[in-house]
């Protein structure tokens, strides 16, 4: 028998999984409404009233600024009869309006009005009528938001992702002293599990990415996998490359250790939070699915403020609208009954098994072995 470790690995997941109304519906419940979210970037949560509004999974998520400069997360739900209370980002003054009825909300999330309170709720106990609290967290930067109060600390989801002196894989990049110099949004019409299972794959880097991640060395690309979350990082295949970019003047990120300055870094924070590390960037981009096949990621592309923004946009969307293309083909076949998937590489593949093994499991599905 073949070890575990040696074994071949699996494709667990049948076709129907990445078109499947069903598989959708499971999935929107036990993964996506139930996990922590990237839903900004700090520097828009500044002062009191700033808000952000955001689904997670089908749960309406706001993040607004109190009164004492604290982060609050709240349930974007109006306490009354259940009206969307914010969208998008902004600023409110010192509260937060229901346009229905005009129930109005404290930066706390204290009830504060009811419009003919006396005459019509006669019994109502404002203290009981706040608004739902969530969970939020900041991370180098970024802002998370979690649906449950109680959620996992945010380091624990995070896990493996983490800077050098925390011993993660991160190394010594600090997005967090960097700016974000870009968002972008694509639509890339595929199921968001084909998106994330081409990030953790290794095999194809030397075909599909042959020219725009073709200076990096791929038979030495690290990856490992910590709980179910993956991390990698790859080398230049030379020094002389890595020195001929800077020497091309670029606005390489300054505090980078040498490993990191000769290196690229891409990670997974399960289960749709992909990451990518350079030199010049740190991007992240979550494959946020909208249909059972149709995602949208959001990019997000952080570096030094003097960065030229034109080129690191397209440093990044060089290798990610190859992984759209991709990822777009094996949708439009994976409902021919012809459509089988072969065998795996032997270690290049491996993480795909395990993040299908992941999926599996948080469905409450039976993830194999």
């Amino acid at each position: 028998m073949i070890p575990r470790h040696e074994r071949p690995p699996d494709y667990l997941l049948p076709p129907s999984a990445y078109f499947d109304a069903g598989w959708w519906e499971r999935e929107q419940q036990a993964l996506f409404s139930d996990r922590w979210a990237l839903v900004a970037s700090a520097h828009v949560l500044r002062q009191r009233g700033d808000y952000v509004a955001r689904d997670v999974g089908r749960v309406p998520l706001v993040v607004v600024v109190g009164e004492d400069g604290e982060l609050r997360a709240f349930h974007n739900v109006c306490r009354h009869r259940g009206m969307a209370l914010l969208a998008g980002t902004g600023r409110v003054e010192g509260s937060v309006n229901c346009f229905y009825h005009q129930w109005r909300y404290g930066l706390d999330g204290e009830l504060q009005v009811v419009p003919q309170r006396k005459e019509e709720f006669p019994d109502l106990v404002a203290c009981d009528w706040g608004l739902l609290p969530a969970s939020v967290a900041l991370w180098e930067g970024l802002v998370f938001t979690h649906p449950d109060p109680d959620a996992e600390p945010l380091i624990d989801a995070l896990a493996g992702i983490d800077s050098l002196d925390q011993g993660g894989f991160l190394g010594s990049h600090r997005p967090g002293q960097l700016h974000e110099l870009a968002v972008l949004h694509l639509d890339a019409r595929c199921n968001w599990k084909l998106f994330v299972e081409n990030h953790i794959d290794v095999y194809h880097l030397w075909y599909l990415h042959a020219g725009t991640l073709g200076d990096y060395d791929h038979t030495r690309f690290e990856h490992h996998q910590v709980g179910a979350n993956w991390v990698s990082y790859e080398p230049f295949r030379s020094a002389d490359r890595a020195e001929a970019t800077r020497a091309a003047g670029t606005i390489q990120i300054t505090h980078l250790n040498e490993r990191d300055r000769y290196g690229l870094g891409a990670h997974l924070a399960f289960p749709n939070l992909m990451m990518a590390t350079s030199a010049e960037f740190f991007a992240t981009y979550v494959a946020e699915p909208v249909g059972p096949e149709r995602s949208m990621i959001e990019l997000r592309i952080r570096g030094e403020a003097e960065a030229d923004v034109g080129r690191l946009r397209s440093l990044a969307l060089a290798f990610i609208n190859e992984d759209i293309q991709a990822c777009e083909a094996i949708q439009r076949s994976i409902r021919s009954p012809a459509f089988r998937v072969g065998p795996l590489a032997h270690h290049h593949e491996r993480p795909i098994e395990t993040f299908q093994r992941n999926v599996l499991q948080r469905l409450g599905l039976d993830g194999g072995r």
